[in-house]
């Protein structure tokens, strides 16, 4: 079933087939994970939001139009509950100011891919997603510009900026100036 294209496994979920939408959640859970992670920058939150979203998108997939674009659908669902998150933990009146970018929870020094991962949660959403993709999730330039909604130049210009962002931002934190 891994090889089914997104539209076919839309359309087996819609008509009761629960492993179908398990190999949907397979497919674009790290992605939904990282969604989550960018509102929150925490691992455990960002865990809950990527299930809150497969659950929403579970119960409202009747609604998908356009079933081939599950994905950038999923990711859309993503970026609402995590503004929904952030919405009410703003409300949160026992909330105290973020701790410093190197220092981790434990008060420990972050070791260098913690620190990267940091500073991409730091960049514009686009920019994140689409290292994410690109990077982390290996997907080909076409599917992740597709997930994306951007042109083949649009996209790699999205990434080029993210990766000079990303340059720029690891020089200063290792002490070095900015080129």
């Amino acid at each position: 079933m891994d090889d089914l294209e997104d539209r076919e496994l839309v359309s087996r979920v819609l008509t009761g087939d629960r492993t179908a939408f398990a190999v949907l959640y397979d497919r674009h859970a790290r992605l939904v994970r990282a969604v989550g992670y960018g509102a929150c920058h925490d691992y455990d939150v960002a865990n809950d939001l990527c299930q809150e979203t497969f659950l929403t998108g579970f119960q409202k997939l009747d609604q998908l139009r356009e079933p081939e674009k599950v994905g950038a659908w999923l990711v859309g669902i993503a970026r609402q509950v995590g503004r929904e998150w952030r919405r009410s933990r703003s409300r949160d009146r026992h909330r105290y100011g973020k701790p410093p970018e190197q220092i981790g929870h434990d008060g420990e020094m972050l070791d260098e891919s913690e620190a990267l991962l940091r500073q991409m949660a730091e960049l514009p959403e686009d920019e994140q997603l689409a290292l994410h993709l690109y990077y982390l999730e290996e997907q080909p330039a076409n599917q992740a510009r597709s997930i994306l909604g951007l042109s083949r130049s649009g996209f790699y210009r999205v990434l080029d900026r993210a990766r000079k962002r990303l340059s720029r931002a690891l020089e200063i934190l290792k002490g070095g100036e900015a080129s």
